[in-house]
């Protein structure tokens, strides 16, 4: 069986949809996104934008890679390859377009303006994927990572403006970097991986109202 799948036997094929879900609503946030770098030109948004489209890359690739294992279509392509390779290939992908998304994101919550050490941040995350084993535990260490920098940093922006979507975004972060814990704590615990997608599924939902928030804002004072 692919490496990608995770959980308790009878969360297989729910997590696939749940996968498509929050694909979906990243390709949303995605796009409100870049409406809003339109109507304002800001080029957090933009990045916002590239950030969120590429997690929902992710989501749909390893929806996707794992919906073919559960309809046995894998079947015929690991008879000709070496099914262990092809299973670390495509979470290795998976794991390249969110790890991306959540740099982008990173990026734009620290006001990174420096290009060298973006690249660096890139090439260093990279490279960590790469040559590490047990893909599925250090990705989510480095996922925790980023999306509790994330928190941090919405959460001073938070103290400093006193607004609802600034409340929304960095509650929504949280929940982000707290699923991730969830998702860890399945290797003690395997229940727990569908506690963690129901709490991203509840982040996700929060950043969809703000982005949804801020085009209608943005809208009304043009």
């Amino acid at each position: 069986m692919i490496i990608s799948i995770n959980g308790p036997a009878w969360f297989y094929t729910i997590d696939s949809v749940f996968q498509i879900i929050f694909a979906v609503v990243m390709l949303l946030i995605a796009g409100f996104s870049y409406k809003a770098y339109r109507l304002t030109e800001e080029r957090k948004y933009k990045y916002f934008s590239a950030g969120f489209f590429m997690t929902a890359l992710g989501f749909l690739f390893l929806s996707f890679s794992n919906l073919l294992v559960y309809l046995g279509i894998y079947d015929g392509i690991l008879s000709r390859f070496n099914e262990l390779n092809v299973a670390n290939l495509v979470y290795f992908i998976h794991i390249a377009l969110m790890l991306t998304g959540y740099t982008l994101l990173l990026v734009v919550a620290m006001k990174l303006q420096q290009r060298r050490l973006i690249a660096l941040m890139f090439a260093f995350l990279f490279l960590f994927a790469l040559f590490s084993y047990q893909y599925y535990l250090k990705f989510h260490l480095i996922a925790l990572m980023l999306l509790a920098f994330m928190a941090w940093q919405f959460y001073e922006n938070y103290r400093e403006k006193k607004t609802l979507n600034s409340g929304l975004v960095f509650s929504s972060f949280y929940l982000l970097a707290l699923a991730e814990l969830f998702l860890l704590a399945m290797i003690f615990m395997p229940t727990l991986y569908v506690v963690g997608h129901a709490v991203q599924l509840l982040g996700y939902g929060l950043l969809l109202a703000v982005f949804i928030n801020v085009e209608k804002h943005t809208r009304k004072s043009r």
